[in-house]
Order: structure tokens, then C-alpha cells, then sequence
């Protein structure tokens, strides 16, 4: 596919028509085995065999729904190299933008979306293949009529960028250079790239052209207003390159602006599945209100201790506060987890008996949550010695795990992580705990894994 050959060995019925013309040739609609190519021709003595091989060696490694493709090898024939393209039945964006009453596309927000989000999913493919197109501009973005498929065309100029070295000389277009290519002549990177992709997503959703040095996040605002991609563009055209968004960084926030939301995030917007792995569920609106059965009428089994919203970790607590040996405070037993909540066995309430001297009952129980809080003494007002006063307690060990700073109390502490790999979250953390007046009412700690 990236060897070039000196003799013509495919079929071609020549065409009249040019569809372009550039500094190095010209491209042509022709029929190459048996279906339609555009084929670009140069001349032999303007491109070396170093430049070709190089050029062939970007398409071969592009390879993209969004991405012009080459179909075979570059062939000479009478002095010309000669290199068939996939032909794309439709209109280039400069035609869509400027261009509207020859124009055939309808710039409605879903074909909108498909262009826009088509469009950075090509430039962050070359990007992920450490290739820089250089030459972004409306001319080289083509739109197919029938689906609205942008297609990143022209890669003659396009460059392996590793390292800081370059395989190509920079001739790219000045009304879509970044600043610093502008000012300082620094040679163009991926972060230029994301600047001109910027500048044509603010062109082609508010159908003007931009003044290049007037291009910054505050013309944006003013232009783009209220419109889905005003935030993704203003990240994208950062004068300092080294504050602007890269593709892999903005692209998610493309993809919702339109509405092209990947199967990963469509995920996060669901509730936990109990497959995911969720610790202590905190008594939110969600998890709040066990079922019917779940329910103990008996005076001895009320806690309104939010540490006991789930009893199964906190039953075996080796806090001596906790060892009373009285009938009544003794650990209650496990509950039969059946199955099947229809199997459920409640446990027997105890018998009362009468006592001899006064006729009456037993007294009445101490309240094992109050007292439980009042010796443990969990977060004093202020919340200087949080952290000592729950070293020996299981919970706030759970809770404070992997946290970066220790717990207030009263307020909100989130931490999130997440892995993502070329645009998609493979993983995905979230540990989330709240405190007032030095109680924890809250305690998520969510686990998702895509693979």
C-alpha cells in the first residue's frame, strides 16, 4: 500500500474535470478500478521521493472513517506521480460556510453535530498516530450530501511530530495559524492543529468568518454566546499554548455539546447496578426506605444511628465501648439473608416478665445509638482533633481512605479518579462523604470498571 511504482498498473479513465489545484499539482475526478478517485498529480522534479514516502506513509497510518484514504500505490507515469484518493461525493466546508447559496447541505443542529464531532474524531486520530496536518482549514474538511461525514482531506503537508522533530516543512495556510506560529514563527504541533479546528467550529456554527488576531476566548464568548460549544472553542483557541486544550482532553465535551454521548457516558448517567461495587450506601433519596419486611417494630431493635443503616459490617466491633454484657445490649444475631425476601424469618421479641417487687416491666433499654455516640465522642465542635478521635474506630478508617485531607466537621468532601485511554473512560472512582456537627451523614464510595 506505501511502495511507490514507476509504471502505471491500474485502469484509469481520464476525466476533464479538476476539482483542485494546489503548489504542488492539481487533483482530479477519474475512475480508478472501476470506481471514482480523486487523483492527485505533481510533478515529478516538485516533490522529492523522500517527501512522497512520507506523505505515503501519513495516509497508510490514518487510516479513519473521518480521514481521506489512499487507494493503492503512487505510480509515475509521463513525469507525474500520480496518487488516487478516495473521491468524496459531497461539498468542501468552505462551500457549507460561505458559500450558502451553493451550498448544498442543511446546517440544522443535528447535521451540526455530526460535522463537528466527526471532524475532531479525525484530527484526534492523527493526533493519537503523532501526526500533525498543519494545514487545517474549511478547504480541507470535505461533508458527504447523503450522511453529513466530514472527511479531513490534503495531508501532502502533514508531519510526524515526535520529540519535537518534524518530517515536513511548514507551509500551512496564515488564516488558520495559532498565535504563536503568528508571532514567534514556532513550527505548527498538535496544539496548532486544535487552534484552526477552534476557529472553523466557531465559523461554522455562526457562519462568519473570523479575523485571525482577533481570535481569543473572549471573541468567542461574544460570537458563539449561549451556543452548545462556545465553552469547548474558548479552551480550544487559548492564546498559550500551553493552557489550551488538547484533542483527547476536549473531545468528550464535544461529543455531548453534539449530543454523540459515547456508551461509557451514557453508563454514568445510570444509578449503580449491584454489580458495582458500593460500600455503606449513605441514606440518600436513592437508598432511602428499606423494604416492608426489612422492618423491626421492636422498641429494642430502633437505632436511628446512620452507622447502622447497614448492620452487617458494624456488628462484630472490637471498640471495647461496645462490650456490655447485659441481655439487653447483647450483639444482636445476623439477619437471614435469604434470597428471597418472601423467606425472611423475623426474629422472636423477647418475653417480658413481670418483676415480683413492683408488678412492673424491665426498665426500659438504654439508648445504644446515644450512648454509643456520647463515649465514642466522633467529631467534636471544630474538628481540630478529628482525626485522633477516630484513629480507633473501623468506620473512619473506611471513610478517610485515600482521602487528601482529613474530614471537617461540617461540609462535603468528593474525590473522583478515572482512567481514559484515546477518548474513552475505562475506569471510574468516586468516594464522596458529608459531616455535620461532626456526625457523617453520608458515605458513597462507587466503583465502575467498563472492561
Amino acid at each position: 500500500m506505501s511502495s511507490i511504482c514507476h509504471c502505471s498498473i491500474f485502469k484509469m479513465a481520464y476525466s476533464t474535470a479538476t476539482l483542485a489545484q494546489g503548489c504542488f499539482g492539481k487533483v482530479y475526478k477519474q475512475k480508478y478500478n472501476d470506481t471514482w478517485a480523486a487523483i492527485k498529480k505533481v510533478p515529478q522534479q516538485l516533490i522529492s521521493r523522500k517527501d512522497l514516502e512520507r506523505e505515503c506513509d501519513v495516509y497508510n497510518k490514518s487510516e479513519h472513517p473521518n480521514i481521506v484514504k489512499l487507494l493503492g500505490n503512487i505510480t509515475l507515469t509521463d513525469g507525474k506521480w500520480v496518487i488516487p484518493l478516495e473521491f468524496i461525493f459531497g461539498e468542501d466546508l468552505e462551500t457549507t460556510i460561505f458559500k450558502a447559496t451553493r451550498s448544498k447541505l442543511q446546517l440544522t443542529p443535528a447535521n451540526k453535530g455530526t460535522i463537528i464531532v466527526g471532524m475532531c474524531e479525525g484530527l484526534l486520530h492523527l493526533h493519537s498516530k503523532d501526526i500533525v496536518h498543519q494545514d487545517l482549514k474549511p478547504e480541507n474538511i470535505m461533508v458527504e450530501h447523503k450522511t453529513n461525514r466530514p472527511v479531513i482531506i490534503d495531508l501532502g503537508l502533514a508531519k510526524f511530530f515526535r520529540y519535537g522533530l518534524s518530517s515536513a516543512i511548514d507551509m500551512g495556510n496564515e488564516a488558520y495559524a495559532a498565535p504563536e506560529v503568528m508571532q514567534r514563527g514556532i513550527q505548527r504541533d498538535q496544539r496548532s492543529d486544535v487552534w484552526a479546528m477552534g476557529k472553523i467550529i466557531a465559523e461554522l456554527c455562526a457562519r462568519i468568518r473570523l479575523h485571525t488576531p482577533s481570535v481569543c476566548p473572549t471573541k468567542i464568548k461574544e460570537t458563539l454566546k449561549d451556543q452548545p460549544y462556545c465553552q469547548a472553542v474558548c479552551r480550544m483557541v487559548d492564546p498559550d499554548p500551553s493552557l489550551r486544550a488538547s484533542m483527547g482532553g476536549i473531545i468528550n465535551d464535544i461529543r455531548v455539546a453534539g449530543g454523540k454521548r459515547t456508551a461509557a457516558q451514557k453508563d454514568f448517567l445510570k444509578l449503580p447496578s449491584p454489580n458495582i461495587n458500593v460500600r455503606n450506601r449513605s441514606p440518600s433519596p436513592i437508598n432511602r426506605g428499606a423494604p416492608p419486611m426489612r422492618k423491626d417494630p421492636s422498641p429494642f431493635r430502633r437505632d436511628p444511628s446512620p452507622f447502622r443503616r447497614d448492620p452487617t459490617p458494624f456488628r462484630r466491633d472490637p471498640s471495647p465501648f461496645r462490650r456490655d454484657h447485659s441481655p439487653l445490649n447483647r450483639p444482636l444475631p445476623p439477619i437471614n439473608r435469604s434470597p428471597s425476601p418472601l423467606n425472611w424469618k423475623r426474629e422472636p421479641r423477647p418475653e417480658l416478665k413481670l418483676r415480683p417487687e413492683t408488678g412492673l416491666g424491665p426498665p426500659p433499654a438504654p439508648n445504644r445509638a446515644q450512648d454509643k455516640l456520647n463515649r465514642q465522642h466522633l467529631a467534636p465542635k471544630g474538628g481540630s482533633d478529628l482525626t485522633k478521635d477516630f484513629t480507633k474506630m473501623q468506620l473512619y478508617q473506611e471513610v478517610t481512605k485515600d482521602l487528601p485531607c482529613n474530614l471537617p466537621a461540617t461540609g462535603r468532601v468528593m474525590v473522583r479518579r478515572f482512567e481514559q485511554k484515546d477518548g474513552e473512560v475505562g475506569k471510574w472512582e468516586q468516594k464522596e462523604v458529608v459531616t455535620r456537627d461532626g456526625k457523617i451523614v453520608k458515605f458513597d464510595d462507587i466503583k465502575f470498571n467498563s472492561k
